[in-house]
């Protein structure tokens, strides 16, 4: 999972692209989220992956008053 959330950090552009799926990939994460990570620790995992759910809403809720 920490994977996942190094390339969403890395890849903005695809991730503006791709919004909703990354939504759908960060919700599944956090319902199921029973990937410890010994480097980081579970906690801290969990809250990387809530941190970037909210980065993804808001970047969605920007684009919809956008439009």
């Amino acid at each position: 999972m920490r994977a996942v959330i190094d390339l969403m950090r890395e890849n903005e552009a695809v991730v503006q692209d791709n919004l909703r799926r990354c939504e759908g990939i960060l919700k599944d994460a956090s319902k199921q989220l029973m990937i410890v990570d010994l480097a980081i620790g579970e906690e801290e995992l969990f809250k990387a992956v809530a941190a970037e759910l909210a980065k993804v809403t808001a970047l969605m809720a920007e684009n919809s008053q956008r439009q």
